[in-house]
């Protein structure tokens, strides 16, 4: 195959990502805008530092000696780290 025409559609599909990127930005948020509900099995919340959000963030834990973030649904295993 011609090296020129592999180097036109790389540099065609460049484009087209970046004129959407333009039309339609991304709004930066990761997460869903509906709140979370607790879950049924949770015995108490608290709030704990969560690694995976790098702040502090309100928390769940189980009977089971678990612990679960409510922002981003992270499980921990043996209660609070």
């Amino acid at each position: 195959m011609n090296p020129w025409l592999i180097l036109a559609a790389l540099v065609l599909a460049v484009a087209v990502v970046l004129v959407s990127r333009a039309v339609r930005p991304g709004t930066g948020a990761r997460r869903g805008t509906v709140p979370m509900l607790r879950p049924i099995e949770a015995l108490d919340q608290f709030e704990a530092r969560c690694v995976p959000e790098g702040r502090t963030t309100l928390h769940v834990r189980f009977a089971t000696g678990g612990a679960m973030c409510l922002d981003c649904r992270t499980r921990f295993v043996g209660g609070t780290r």
